[in-house]
């Protein structure tokens, strides 16, 4: 298993801790740089020796999966071209990279994250490549869904100033013993987020008759994999397409209320401090709503029959986030063709790599739907993951993601545990958002 994933807590905590770095980087970066800097260079001649340095937080096992996996055959199918791997972990990459930037050296080639790619783009320290992508790529080769993640100014009709390599999803999973224990019939394609909140009434027991569940039905929380998607699929949003926060208007209230009522006032779900993937492990919750790259852990650990499903509706619509691992290319790269030929190496591979592997679904359609990626031997069904793509948008990342995100815990806690109002928790959420936004 890697060592570093961004989608972990503490990388998201890294996130929101940049807000005002960021900002007072910004004015000494414009200083720094003359508009000439940023336009990068032509194609490279065809044999000319280049080495492109490559800055990810991709560490450990994970650098040598990359180097193995990737780096060494590109190099044998391109000799001219050498790369320089350098990963330090999450928490300090992005400081890092902005050091980079300011001191003028700045790598050609990098991971880059959701929570930084309009930012990054808005700066104007990212290469636009959208006249690359239309050059040389076929976007029918690709689910395409991912890819409105590193869209700027917007997620629908912006250009692209980074490329997705495989993405992660919400992911609903289920524990069949449970179900056939019980004598349910399994998610459907037809379930709604109700139909969950039923099932779950009758998943929830009290087995060693303490007076407690000791069985879950549910695992409703705030974090971002669920409550976002929730908020969607109730009608609401956090913030509309202009970034005005819309977080505490009706819809996203009733999607938060739906989730408290399910701990309060139905008793299906632990508190909010329970660890929802651990209660799954042990077999101790029926349903859960998670990240697909947590059927590796699911999978090493689980002593029962379990499953995933479509993620079921709301009233309003049937959501699923999903969200990319991508590269970018610096706005000062002087080797921009080359760094390009690596990520297009990359996004067509055929065959699995051991750094995304199975628990990531690829961008490159012809891998997604193999044999090897689908895995048909082994728990769960991917062909879900599939199925549930044309359901999946990025939803809210930007702007400052990393700032507000980092709110939510401390604005809707207290309501989660009981003791106020969701109303209340949404609105000072709401603020900090503003707050967060405003800073841009």
């Amino acid at each position: 298993m890697q060592k570093f994933r961004f989608h972990d807590r503490h990388k998201r905590a890294a996130l929101s801790g940049r807000g005002r770095r960021f900002a007072v980087f910004v004015a000494s970066l414009l200083l720094l740089f003359g508009a000439g800097a940023w336009s990068g260079s032509g194609r490279a001649g065809a044999q000319e020796t280049v080495t492109l340095r490559y800055f990810t937080w991709a560490g450990g096992q994970a650098a040598q999966y990359i180097r193995e996996d990737f780096i060494e055959p590109f190099e044998e199918l391109y000799p001219h071209i050498k790369i320089e791997y350098e990963a330090v972990g999450f928490g300090e990459f992005f400081d890092k990279l902005l050091a980079y930037y300011a001191a003028g050296q700045a790598p050609d080639l990098m991971h880059m994250s959701v929570g930084y790619v309009y930012d990054y783009a808005k700066l104007g320290i990212l290469r636009n490549l959208q006249p690359l992508f239309d050059r040389d790529l076929d976007p029918n080769d690709f689910f395409m869904e991912p890819f409105k993640a590193m869209r700027y100014p917007d997620m629908e009709s912006g250009d692209l100033y980074g490329i997705p390599f495989a993405f992660v999803m919400s992911t609903f999973y289920y524990n069949r013993s449970m179900f056939d224990e019980m004598g349910l019939e399994h998610p459907a394609e037809a379930w709604t987020w109700d139909d969950v909140r039923e099932a779950g009434r009758k998943l929830t027991r009290d087995t060693d008759a303490d007076g407690r569940p000791d069985r879950w039905g549910f695992h409703a929380n705030y974090g971002y994999i669920l409550f976002d998607l929730l908020i969607h699929a109730f009608g609401g949003r956090i913030l509309d397409d202009e970034f005005n926060v819309v977080v505490d208007q009706p819809q996203a209230i009733a999607a938060a209320q739906f989730l408290v009522d399910m701990i309060h006032s139905d008793g299906i779900a632990p508190g909010v401090a329970a660890d929802g993937n651990g209660l799954f492990r042990q077999g101790m919750l029926g349903m859960h709503v998670a990240n697909i790259s947590d059927l590796s852990s699911f999978r090493e650990t689980a002593s029962f029959n379990w499953d995933v499903a479509l993620m079921p509706a709301g009233p309003e619509k049937r959501v699923v986030r999903l969200w990319p691992d991508s590269f970018a290319i610096s706005a000062t790269s002087q080797h921009v063709e080359e760094a390009w030929e690596y990520i297009k190496f990359v996004i067509t591979q055929t065959q699995m790599d051991r750094y995304s592997g199975s628990r990531k679904v690829p961008v490159y359609r012809a891998l997604a739907t193999s044999p090897e990626w689908l895995e048909e031997d082994l728990p769960p069904n991917k062909l879900i993951f599939i199925q549930q793509i044309p359901y999946g948008h990025p939803l809210e990342f930007r702007p400052n993601w990393g700032v507000w995100d980092g709110a939510r815990a401390s604005a809707l806690r207290p309501a989660f545990l009981g003791q106020e109002p969701i109303e209340f928790g949404m609105q000072r959420w709401a603020q900090a958002i503003r707050n967060a936004v405003a800073m841009q």
